[in-house]
């Protein structure tokens, strides 16, 4: 993170608490946020079983998964919410989603089709595995006749991501999250987003030339994305800098806990709320909770 913002509140924090925070802007980065929230914190919080917050919401009976589930669902990145978990998308899948929406802005198309996240999802695909679709049939050729000739509108190159892509489009993305859910993966890769685009549309999957259950069996085991996001360090938002205002010294993470209760993190503090973590009751804990430091 921005060593200007931060390194008067990490002098602040106990050393338990500053990897905590130090996370959260990892954690931040990872999910390809433009900047660091206060939900990110929470979520490094909730996923640390060593530190006192953690074991303060098992205390209050409290599921400290189900609390970082809800703080992902609210946090700033590019990421599918579903009813089991949030996920962002990785490095390659993000890359995909960059790419499809050029080639929809370079054609002048008037969205993101199905198409356009096919072929650029195949694109961020191992060299191997592309090289053994092309041997198998794999037709780009035919799935660019689909599109059409273009020029009907202009999808700009840059903005929100998500704003120009067509409802097909946007259900896709629902359906990879899926399938990295059903692989337990940690990101939506690009290929789940090449299998999800094969089972989308019968007509592109023939135009394609690849039948969706060969590449599902091609892709079995090498779904998963794990290159790391380059970049950072990332600056704190304004909602963050408003939670961390007035910070007291050796603050630890049940006092980072705490403060989740303050005017700038009112979401958030209803989210506690709804799992009995009440500011007093954090209060009360701190006699008998403390982190490994």
């Amino acid at each position: 993170m921005d060593a200007v913002r931060t390194d008067e509140f990490l002098a602040r924090l106990r050393p338990h608490a500053r990897r905590a925070f130090e996370n959260a802007g990892e954690l931040a980065l990872q999910w390809h946020a433009d900047e660091v929230g206060p939900e990110h914190l929470l979520i490094t919080l909730m996923d640390d079983a060593e530190c006192a917050a953690h074991r303060v919401a098992l205390h209050a009976f409290a599921d400290p998964e189900v609390i970082g589930d809800e703080a992902r669902a609210l946090a700033a990145g590019i990421a599918i919410s579903g009813s089991a978990r949030t996920l962002p998308f990785s490095t390659r899948g993000v890359r995909a989603l960059r790419a499809a929406r050029a080639r929809a802005a370079a054609r002048r198309d008037g969205a993101v089709e199905v198409a356009h996240l096919l072929l650029a999802a195949f694109g961020e695909l191992d060299l191997d595995l592309r090289e053994a679709f092309e041997d198998a049939g794999w037709n780009p050729a035919t799935i660019e006749e689909l599109l059409g000739a273009g020029g009907r509108a202009d999808v700009p190159p840059t903005g929100a991501l998500f704003q120009f892509f067509s409802d097909d489009a946007k259900r896709l993305l629902s359906s990879a999250a899926k399938l990295a859910r059903s692989s337990t993966a940690p990101s939506i890769s690009a290929a789940h987003l090449f299998l999800a685009a094969l089972q989308a549309n019968a007509q592109l999957e023939r135009a394609s030339g690849m039948p969706a259950s060969r590449a599902r069996i091609a892709l079995r085991g090498r779904s998963a994305d794990h290159e790391r996001v380059a970049g950072g360090p990332l600056e704190l938002d304004d909602s963050m800098l408003g939670y961390l205002n007035g910070l007291p010294q050796s603050s630890d993470t049940l006092e980072l806990l705490a403060r989740f209760h303050g005017d700038a993190t009112a979401g958030l503090a209803q989210v506690l709320a709804r799992h009995k973590l009440s500011r007093a009751l954090i209060e009360r804990a701190r006699s008998a909770f403390s982190d490994p430091d």
